[in-house]
């Protein structure tokens, strides 16, 4: 198991934990081995005032075929859950309740909240390896709606992460194109409005690595033109695209095919955190003044996924072994 995708609240880190690299790697590539194997599937934990972790949540699966993959800190109180191999669902750090949602599928990848406490998921891809989607669940694990992504000749589109515009009410969502005859995947962003499922746009270059929006609809979009990484900040309701809003650049000399924007998150504090696989923290503070930090890796070689900061210190998951790794900014 290592640490992927985390979501805080409240001083603590919570976190997937999965074994679908390892399996894969210790397979010879095969991404299908992670279900050869059941293990107990469950939600880390880091408590992010003392840097220690916490006993982890149990799922209420002891014998998954996938761990946790993205996990969401709900305003009610549970923390949300996927597991690409098996049902998501949710558990409640108070109680240890826990549910999981047969009926919306597997291939749940990414989630997003909206603004009505309803979620937002990536479905990477269908059943027999079909096109991915956006599926819209609701509190209890409804399966509400899904909107399919429109598909590429000769190849399968895979939707990953997302971000909603409660301005303008449509969903941002980046994809891995894989073409069916066994080139390199290419990628693509699509913008689509949430309430018809009508694609409104779609941008292949540069690469959008990660969406975020704000509750008030201020834009945080982390794009790669050639070597050049940058973060785009719009305001609510103004004009989107790759070259529109502010731009903050975080890397000139962005080493394409070797590192990538991981995660991008809005704090409460005002700060915007930007995670990139190589441990290369960037924290945006409100001031507009851009601190970096770089984490220490171990001779694991894993990359990280989550970053939080706190005070002067910034945590991150660490998806070699079950880790989360803290420094000063």
């Amino acid at each position: 198991m290592c640490a992927w995708f985390g979501d805080a609240r409240s001083g603590v880190l919570y976190f997937g934990e999965s074994a679908f690299w390892h399996a894969m790697r210790e397979a010879g590539g095969d991404p299908a081995a992670d279900v050869r194997g059941t293990a107990p599937q469950r939600v880390g934990r880091f408590d992010l005032r003392r840097e220690r972790l916490l006993p982890p949540l149990a799922t209420g699966n002891p014998a998954a075929r996938s761990g946790t993959w993205d996990v969401l800190a709900h305003p009610n109180g549970r923390v949300y859950f996927t597991s690409y191999f098996d049902a998501s669902g949710w558990v409640d750090p108070a109680t240890g309740a826990a549910q999981r949602f047969e009926a919306a599928g597997t291939g749940l990848n990414e989630l997003s909240l909206l603004p009505d406490g309803r979620l937002l998921a990536t479905r990477y891809g269908a059943a027999g390896d079909g096109d991915g989607s956006v599926v819209v669940l609701g509190p209890d694990g409804a399966l509400l709606r899904e909107i399919p992504l429109a598909p590429e000749p000769g190849a399968t589109v895979a939707a990953k992460s997302l971000a909603f515009d409660p301005v303008r009410g449509v969903v941002w969502v980046n994809t891995d194109v894989i073409p069916e005859d066994g080139g390199a995947p290419r990628h693509d962003a699509r913008v689509l409005d949430l309430a018809s499922g009508r694609e409104m746009a779609r941008f292949a270059e540069p690469e959008l690595h990660f969406p975020r929006f704000a509750a008030d609809g201020t834009a945080y979009l982390a794009w790669l033109d050639g070597t050049r990484l940058s973060l785009r900040i719009s305001e609510p309701g103004r004009a989107l695209g790759p070259q529109s809003g502010r731009e903050i650049v975080l890397d000139d000399a962005f080493p394409t095919g070797h590192d990538f924007v991981q995660d991008v998150r809005d704090q409460e504090d005002g700060r915007v955190v930007a995670t990139r696989w190589s441990g290369v923290v960037h924290v945006l503070e409100p001031d507009g003044s851009l601190r970096t930090a770089q984490l220490p890796r171990s001779e694991r070689e894993g990359f990280f996924y989550t970053a939080v900061a706190t005070g002067d210190r910034v945590c991150a998951t660490y998806c070699a072994g079950v880790t989360v790794v803290c420094r000063d900014l």
